[in-house]
C-alpha cells in the first residue's frame, strides 16, 4: 500500500538535491573556468602578447571577483601598458579584499612614488613592513624615500634593513653605499659599492661612484681604472665619458699650464677619443696644436 503524499515527498527531495547538484556543479565549473583563465592570460604574458593576458584575466575576475592573483596580474599589465589609473585601481580592488596582501601594497607604493605622491608612498611602503617586518622591499623604498628626502641618518637605518633582510640583492647595497656617500661615511660607501659589485659585476653605477671615491682622494689614475671598465660594460655610459672626459681636460690644463704642451694635446686628444664633441678639447687643440 502506498502511503499517501509519499510520491510528493520523494520528488521533492529528488527536486533538492538536483538543485544543489546544479550549483555545486556550476561552483566547479566556475572554479574550472577561472584556473584555465588565469593560466592562459599567464601563458600570454609570458610571450608578451599583453592584450590577450588582459583579456583572460579580465574576464576571470568578471567569474571571481575576489581572485587576488587575477587582479594583482591585472595591475601588473596594465602597468606595463601604461595605463597607470587602471593599475593603481586594481592594487587597491586587492587591498580591500586582503588587508595583508603586502604585493598590492608593494605596487600602490611605487605607483605613488610615480605621481610623486611621497607621502601616499611612504605610507604604503610603512604598511608592508608592519604586515611584514622582514620585508626587504618595504625597508629598502623607505630607505629610498628618506634618502631623496636628504635624511642621510635613516636612509642607512632603513637600507641597512633591507640589506640585513636579503643581502642578496645589489640595489639594496648599492642604495645603502650611496647613503653612507652622502653622509660623507666614505670607508662604509666602498664597501657597499664593492658588495654591489660582487654580486653583480656589472654595475656601472658602482664602478663610477667608486671612480669619483678615488678621484676625490687623490687616486686619479684609479679613478680612471674604474670609469674605463665602465666603458668596457657599457661604452655609451654618459657618467663614464663625462668623468674621463673631465679628468682628461684637468691632467691637460695642468700640463699645459707647467709648460706641457705636448702633454697636455695628448690629454686633450683622449678627450676627444671618448667625446668627440667636448668643446673645451676642440678648442685648445685648434688653438694650440702642433705647428701653431
Amino acid at each position: 500500500m502506498r502511503i499517501r503524499g509519499q510520491g510528493s515527498g520523494i520528488r521533492g527531495e529528488y527536486i533538492f538535491l538536483a538543485i544543489m547538484l546544479f550549483f555545486c556543479c556550476s561552483t566547479v565549473v566556475a572554479a574550472a573556468d577561472v584556473n584555465e583563465l588565469i593560466f592562459q592570460g599567464a601563458d600570454y604574458h609570458y610571450k608578451g602578447n599583453l592584450e590577450k593576458a588582459v583579456s583572460s584575466f579580465e574576464q576571470a575576475v568578471k567569474l571571481d571577483p575576489e581572485n587576488e592573483y587575477a587582479h594583482n596580474q591585472l595591475g601588473i599589465l596594465y602597468g606595463k601598458k601604461d595605463e597607470f589609473d587602471k593599475a593603481f585601481r586594481e592594487f587597491l580592488t586587492v587591498a580591500d579584499i586582503d588587508r595583508q596582501n603586502t604585493f598590492a601594497f608593494l605596487w600602490l607604493g611605487i605607483l605613488n612614488l610615480r605621481k610623486g605622491e611621497m607621502n601616499q608612498a611612504f605610507e604604503m611602503f610603512n604598511k608592508i613592513i608592519q604586515i611584514d617586518p622582514n620585508s626587504a622591499d618595504g625597508y629598502y623604498f623607505l630607505g629610498t624615500i628618506y634618502n631623496f628626502r636628504r635624511n642621510p641618518v635613516m636612509a642607512i637605518e632603513y637600507l641597512k634593513k633591507a640589506r640585513n633582510a636579503d643581502s642578496g640583492e645589489a640595489d639594496t647595497h648599492f642604495r645603502l653605499a650611496k647613503a653612507f656617500h652622502n653622509a660623507d661615511m666614505i670607508a662604509n660607501a666602498l664597501l657597499e659599492y664593492n658588495k654591489t659589485l660582487e654580486i653583480k659585476p656589472s654595475y656601472t653605477k658602482a664602478l663610477n661612484e667608486i671612480g669619483w671615491i678615488y678621484y676625490n682622494t687623490g687616486k686619479k689614475e684609479a679613478a680612471i681604472d674604474q670609469w674605463k671598465k665602465t666603458l668596457k660594460i657599457n661604452s655609451k655610459d654618459s657618467d663614464a665619458v663625462l668623468n674621463l672626459a673631465k679628468v682628461y681636460n684637468d691632467f691637460a690644463w695642468d700640463a699645459f699650464t707647467s709648460g706641457g704642451r705636448k702633454d697636455a694635446l695628448k690629454y686633450w686628444q683622449k678627450t676627444l677619443n671618448i667625446n668627440p664633441d667636448n668643446k673645451a678639447a676642440k678648442y685648445y687643440i685648434e688653438k694650440y696644436g702642433s705647428g701653431k
